[in-house]
């Protein structure tokens, strides 16, 4: 099978460098350590450089004649693969596009927990009217904690008002304002569709600092338990309201719930991520969360990525032989 993947420079770190132009790009290595991966799971893969310039792009990726795409990691990636109708592994438009408040909205129409917000457009208009502090800030659309800092938990209006002005003057997105939930941050990967496949859950603890900032992310600081040290009751009711919100927000093929397991033993769900990290810890790479998970369970690099990508072939082709593999 000949699978296509795309890279793109900076994808994982673009909003941090609106702060910090100083910060490392592992866009090709994540990209190589998935091909070899794939490589090894017996498929023949080519890398491609996403391009801003559509045309060029296009052919560039015809004339590998690809039977599918993997790692398409932006709303413009995913929007001009369906398009062209290019099969591909991942969710589709209608999510990726779909802003984190909208996604809160459904939760919670569904009766899933997740921390009361507000969205705040403007600095001059910050309404923050039924929320009670510490609040969280973070960037409405933002992806790898870009834009985190311990200062985005806040006490006060005047270091609320400094943080959203971060937000939308130099990230230059709409500021999310949810209330802060203390408790154990988990969170919790899924491959599949009719019936997903729920990992171990991961556990990310703190190392001298207050949240997971981008700095305590990017650069593997975190104290990581997986599987996280939960009752089976725990255990349980965290995976189900994984479940649960990956398949009314609709997501496809694999994703992670992020969420908060308060101190009264309330899943709060903090948010989908529709292009986890699937990196495993080898490499020069970012380790991916979903990465320890896969380990964890057994699976080599080439077994995890393997059951990703066969999940979108069946939604391609239901019939599809090569499904037994998986």
């Amino acid at each position: 099978m000949k699978v296509c993947i795309i890279w793109r420079k900076f994808r994982n770190v673009e909003l941090q460098k609106r702060i910090n132009d100083n910060v490392y790009d592992d866009a090709y290595d994540e990209a190589l350590q998935h091909a070899k991966a794939l490589k090894k799971a017996g498929h023949e893969v080519v890398l491609v450089e996403w391009k801003a310039d559509i045309v060029s792009f296009y052919k560039e990726l015809m004339k590998e004649e690809p039977d599918i795409v993997f790692n398409a990691s932006s709303k413009e990636e995913v929007a001009f693969l369906e398009l062209a109708g290019i099969p591909f592994v991942g969710s589709g438009l209608d999510l990726v596009s779909t802003c984190k408040a909208t996604r809160k909205k459904i939760l919670s129409y569904h009766k899933i927990p997740t921390p009361s917000f507000k969205v705040i457009n403007k600095t001059e208009e910050i309404d923050i009217q039924g929320l009670r502090f510490p609040l969280f800030i973070k960037p409405l659309r933002g992806r790898g904690s870009a834009g985190i800092s311990d200062e985005n938990i806040v006490e006060s209006f005047g270091a609320l008002k400094k943080v959203v002005s971060k937000i939308i003057k130099i990230i230059r997105q709409p500021a999310l304002v949810e209330e802060y939930i203390s408790g154990r941050e988990l969170t919790v990967g899924l491959i599949g569709n009719e019936d997903p496949v729920v990992l171990p859950v991961v556990e990310i603890k703190y190392n001298g600092c207050k949240t997971n900032n981008f700095l305590h992310k990017m650069n593997d600081n975190e104290i990581i338990e997986c599987p996280a040290k939960l009752s089976k009751f725990e255990r349980n009711l965290v995976q189900k309201t994984a479940m649960r919100a990956y398949k009314v927000l609709g997501a496809r093929d694999y994703g992670r719930i992020d969420m908060i397991l308060s101190e009264e033993g309330v899943p709060y769900v903090l948010e989908l991520n529709t292009y986890a990290g699937l990196t495993m810890p080898e490499g020069k790479a970012h380790i991916g969360y979903m990465g320890y998970m896969a380990r964890t369970a057994g699976f080599s690099a080439a077994e995890f990525l393997n059951r990703i990508l066969f999940s979108a072939l069946r939604r391609y082709k239901p019939d599809n032989k090569n499904s037994r593999a998986i």
